[in-house]
């Protein structure tokens, strides 16, 4: 990922959290060497932020809330962030007419959607606020897991490059979307092997979908691979999703709703 736009200065900063790599990227248009210590700072903040969810909604940990109510603690719902994520949980079954399930094994585990919310609920909470605050930094973004939500300052020339990997080669890329805001996540079966409950279609390899909501996108990403292409064909119409599905032998681009017109394009 990276503007071709060479000029500008990026601030990285890596926070391994969950179980999973999490950067932190902020832009500027020259070298800001006073942003440094707040770039340090912010990331301090999200890396609690992290760990306050993780204690939350881990499947792991013994004292999870997660895990006291899927041992019958109903006073969990109390908790705003869990009763948040419980409600979006229903609703994302609902919309995917099921092909996203909250339940794995029997048990409500909303893993399938966790990463992403907690992402835009941070990248809401403290990055967007940081961009607006500080005029230097023109865009910034929140990547967890190859997932991420991502902001540019209205009034800057900057935008955001995204390579989406192929499946079937990881030394080349599939598409490659150029945008200022919004978020994109991507569910597949290449670096983390089956991990989709009731999985029936095994030629759809990969699902990334575009919008404006990281929590949404990781939704629709998951729910693809359980429906399979040719039921998530008609899901993507329906609800007006962006994206691309990687088949065994094929790349499938569609935007809001509609597939591109060269839908099928042989890998």
């Amino acid at each position: 990922m990276g503007p071709k736009q060479l000029d500008y200065q990026f601030y990285d900063r890596l926070i391994n959290e969950m179980n999973l790599p999490f950067t932190l990227t902020l832009v500027c248009e020259k070298n800001s060497p006073s942003i440094e210590q707040e770039v340090n700072q912010l990331a301090k903040q999200i890396q609690q932020n992290l760990q306050d969810i993780d204690r939350i909604f881990s499947p792991f940990k013994q004292d999870s809330l997660l895990k006291k109510y899927q041992q019958g603690d109903l006073q969990v719902m109390q908790n705003k962030s869990f009763r948040t994520v419980f409600e979006l949980a229903e609703m994302a079954a609902k919309l995917t007419t099921g092909f996203f399930d909250p339940y794995y094994a029997a048990k409500y585990d909303p893993t399938g959607l966790v990463k992403g919310w907690s992402i835009e609920e941070i990248f809401n909470k403290l990055l967007v606020p940081f961009l607006l605050q500080h005029s230097q930094v023109v865009g910034i973004s929140l990547n967890g897991g190859g997932d991420l939500q991502f902001r540019t300052r209205a009034d800057s020339a900057f935008y955001w490059e995204v390579g989406i990997e192929n499946p079937n080669n990881l030394q080349k890329l599939s598409a490659v979307y150029q945008m200022k805001d919004g978020a994109i996540a991507t569910s597949g079966f290449s670096k983390r092997g089956q991990h989709i409950a009731n999985l029936t279609d095994h030629s759809l390899l990969q699902a990334t979908i575009i919008t404006d909501s990281l929590t949404w996108a990781d939704i629709w990403a998951t729910a693809a691979l359980t429906a399979g292409r040719q039921n998530f064909l008609e899901l993507l119409k329906t609800n007006q999703l962006s994206g691309v599905l990687i088949t065994l032998t094929s790349t499938i681009p569609f935007s809001k709703g509609r597939l591109a017109d060269a839908a099928e394009n042989s890998i």
